[in-house]
């Protein structure tokens, strides 16, 4: 169910039952108690929630759907009125095998930027306290950008990935699976360094890490592939990163977020927008600065 902004209150309801507060998770801000478990952007322009430059209804039911797993909730079939959310992605990234319209669990795809996963049919939300306001020009020219990235007619100058390669590593790039030969490798490769074929991925690296250096790409400078967004988020930064299994990876930081990277910082895996290209939205791994 949907409502106008003015039909806002403070807090969800299910039925009768006034859910909890609001806390922060990858990010977002989540709500949930018992059967029903609630997720939106923390942004608003001019009051009206909004989502960050590399979020969308995808992510945000990839990281509910983390967010109960957390909570020893599993998911094993899930029905969805969201056209918006990237089944495959959620798919590949959840482990979900089923989505069909008479799943045990429902997604719902609310306007203002959230959404929520809950046995009942129906879903009444509402708006959090403290969003943040972000400034609506930039907002708007954000939008504008990724609308020009994802358009059929923009080609990249860049590295061409083209669907299939994009699926085939989906799985380890969003999930984290590592391959393991004396040490975890990642992201997985098909030969070592002697030229001999290595396993499948088979170890899961955990989302927490620990930033071992960083750099800032000025938006001249950014790939080809961020060309458009690069001006207006004033340039693309990337860590490089410890996992506790003792492997490294270079990540792109999170654009919604301004926390300044550090060498001895922490910083959590998640999963948000990359790029697009060829028409399609490319999902992957980005790092958020723990602070």
């Amino acid at each position: 169910m949907l409502v106008a902004p003015e039909q806002l209150a403070l807090y969800i309801f299910l039925g009768e039952k006034e859910m909890l507060e609001y806390s922060d998770w990858q990010g977002y801000k989540v709500s949930f108690d018992g059967e029903l478990f609630h997720i939106c952007s923390p942004w608003q322009v001019k009051g009206v929630p909004v989502f960050g430059p590399d979020s969308d209804y995808t992510t945000l039911a990839l990281s509910l759907i983390d967010l109960m797993k957390s909570n020893k909730v599993l998911i094993d079939t899930l029905s969805s009125n969201g056209s918006d959310i990237d089944l495959q992605v959620l798919k590949v990234a959840t482990g979900i095998e089923e989505i069909s319209e008479d799943g045990e669990w429902k997604l719902f795809c609310h306007e203002f930027a959230s959404l929520s996963i809950s046995k009942k049919s129906e879903v009444t939300i509402s708006k959090p306290r403290d969003l943040t306001e972000i400034d609506s020009d930039k907002y708007e020219q954000i939008n504008l950008a990724w609308e020009t990235e994802t358009a059929l007619v923009n080609v990249s100058q860049g590295a061409y990935i083209s669907s299939q390669q994009y699926n085939e590593s989906l799985n380890s790039r969003l999930n984290l699976m590592a391959q393991f030969e004396d040490k975890a490798i990642w992201p997985p490769r098909q030969l070592n360094n002697d030229g001999s074929i290595i396993d499948e991925p088979e170890i899961k690296l955990k989302k927490t890490c620990l930033i071992e250096s960083w750099t800032k790409l000025s938006a001249a400078g950014a790939p080809s592939e961020f060309s458009i967004r690069a001006p207006i988020l004033d340039g693309i930064s990337t860590a490089y990163v410890l996992f506790s299994e003792g492997t490294r990876g270079v990540f792109l930081l999170t654009d919604d977020e301004k926390s300044t990277p550090a060498i001895g910082l922490s910083g959590e895996i998640v999963i948000r927008r990359i790029y697009s290209q060829e028409g399609e939205m490319r999902y992957g791994t980005k790092v958020r600065i723990l602070n």
